[in-house]
């Protein structure tokens, strides 16, 4: 049963991911903003590994962290841009940069210390290789992060 419904979250992906980068290349390669849902939580799934050992980095360095709480954030509260990466653009591994905006509205550091935060990541990706799963090693280097950026919000 699960894997029947990945393979249809997979297969709605990959055209729903065609049609985005359609639409990527007739607008000249500008940034899309993926507004449907299946499609961004699908990217926001996938690409949650990397992303989650940044955050952990970042706050254990930041706050000196023994213990960070982060729930899941809200759906609205996740944003992502793709943007199709021209010939010119990139060394042949990467076909696209995906950003993705996270809202958090409760990060508990060390138990006691209660925050709301916004983070966004830039990666370089090769989209023919988003599905595969992290654990298999074989995305790693398909993944680059290019740029995070984290704030308090009040």
């Amino acid at each position: 049963m699960n894997k029947v419904v990945l393979m249809l979250v997979t297969v709605f992906f990959l055209t729903a991911g065609n049609a985005s980068a359609a639409k990527v290349t007739a607008v000249g390669g500008k940034k899309y903003e993926v507004k449907d849902q299946a499609t961004r939580m699908f990217i926001y799934d996938t690409m949650q590994v990397w992303m989650h050992h940044s955050l952990v980095d970042y706050y254990h360095n930041k706050y000196h962290a023994d213990s960070i709480n982060w729930g899941e954030p809200k759906p609205e509260g996740i944003r992502i841009w793709i943007k199709q990466l021209g010939p010119s653009e990139n060394d042949r591994i990467y076909t696209h940069l995906i950003k993705i905006s996270l809202q958090r509205d409760e990060l508990i550091i060390n138990d006691k210390k209660k925050i709301k935060t916004e983070d966004t990541f830039t990666y370089a990706v090769n989209a023919r290789l988003l599905s595969l799963c992290p654990e298999s090693g074989k995305s790693e280097k398909e993944f680059k992060l290019i740029n995070s950026y984290h704030k308090v919000r009040p």
